[in-house]
């Protein structure tokens, strides 16, 4: 049969000191493990945060079922290991059982596994709990200024065409101004080439007299092509001051429409930066708060252990520890069948390889045949070893 151990306290030596404080001593038992339970559950988040994240090119099922393994051990080990090794230490100075130097190096043993535990505890649960409060903030999120730039390519392409219709209507304009100044002038200098023609005609003819009129109308001729000249290029100068003062109006409502875009890019961005500080003082204003919380229901729960053996200590109650047998679990009998059965069956074809005859005459005893006590091969099954169990 199997061993456990139980616990029990020996009856109170001390009743007024039992009769003023019992009634809160259950309470004071309580607080401490719901203090504990804070405690894991803060813990339990610090280390499914870190698994989660350490593990996180991994598959999906194979990242929970660590994290839930390594909660469940580190639970165990910080608060169940803790709460047992805080006794032992507080009923070991309570009680005065320091008596040599035994003793004194398995209590500093124990003292300082315990201080690390508990050092370890606090530190991922008012971590945990605060980072678990700043990790849902998001942070480097980028302003999405697709809705503006989409915006800004239309009021740009309403300018554009805006302008290039403007750009017609000069061009336009030139074509038509040219057109009837060349036309003005071609009539001009066409009407003199006819007079020039008809002089010349008669000073052909022998009048010497239209000799001088000709020229006079071919200077005229010659002073209309220079007029129509100057006057084309007046006209090209003007209308290139007016392309150049179209393409600045242009560049200017092209830069306003950019500055406009940057200026409300600039604008959402602070503005969602400033919403993400908000959050983000927010989440560690209450990070911060929990943490001290969970910090002071870690230190809580340390007292109340202490306080629970002061309070038994000055009661003058012992806690006394017994064996008692303990039955096998219906799966530990079916797991030591499975494994007699898997051990009878290779062993008797072991021992037919190894030609072991069950038959062969036993060897005779020299001197009195006692009863061994040691269990033989040919007796009854073996019975289970008994086991002490903290």
């Amino acid at each position: 049969m199997k061993k456990k151990l139980k616990a029990t306290e020996t009856a109170a030596t001390n009743t007024d000191f039992y009769n003023l404080f019992r009634p809160i001593a259950p309470s004071i038992d309580i607080i401490g493990k719901v203090a504990q339970v804070i405690s894991g559950l803060t813990e339990a988040i610090t280390i499914w945060y870190i698994t989660q994240s350490e593990m996180a090119g991994t598959s999906k099922a194979l990242s929970i079922a660590v994290s839930i393994v390594a909660m469940l051990l580190v639970i165990a080990v910080l608060e169940l290991g803790g709460r047992k090794f805080l006794q032992v230490l507080t009923r070991a100075i309570v009680w005065k059982r320091l008596k040599n130097a035994w003793y004194v190096a398995l209590f500093a043993i124990v003292a300082a596994i315990t201080a690390g535990m508990g050092i370890l505890s606090f530190n991922l649960s008012t971590n945990g709990i605060q980072h678990a409060f700043v990790s849902n903030v998001p942070v480097h999120r980028t302003f999405d200024a697709s809705a503006l730039k989409q915006e800004y390519r239309q009021e740009l392409a309403q300018l554009n065409q805006q302008f290039d219709k403007e750009l017609q209507l000069l061009r336009d304009n030139q074509a038509s101004v040219l057109s009837g100044k060349t036309a003005q002038f071609d009539a001009r200098i066409k009407n003199e080439s006819l007079k020039v023609a008809s002089y010349d005609r008669k000073f052909a003819n022998g009048e010497k007299w239209a000799h001088s009129h000709a020229e006079k109308h071919r200077k005229t001729v010659a002073n209309l092509e220079t007029e129509k000249a100057a006057a084309m290029a007046a006209l090209q100068t003007g209308f290139t001051e007016k392309l150049d003062n179209w393409q600045l109006r242009k560049n200017e409502a092209s830069a306003n429409l950019q500055s406009e875009l940057k200026a409300s890019i600039g604008k959402g961005e602070r503005a969602m930066s400033s919403r993400q500080d908000t959050q983000f003082k927010t989440a560690t204003f209450w990070g911060k708060l929990f943490s001290f919380f969970v910090g002071f229901s870690v230190v809580l729960a340390f007292i109340c252990i202490i306080t629970t053996e002061v309070y038994r200590r000055g009661c003058g109650i012992q806690v006394e520890y017994q064996e008692e047998d303990k039955e096998a679990s219906l799966l530990e009998l079916f797991w030591n069948g499975l494994t007699g059965r898997f051990d009878r069956f290779f062993r008797k074809r072991v021992e037919r390889f190894a030609q072991i005859s069950k038959g062969a005459p036993a060897a005779t005893p020299i001197g009195f045949n006692y009863r061994s006590a040691l269990p033989s091969n040919s007796g009854p099954a073996d019975l289970p070893q008994a086991r002490v169990e903290d």
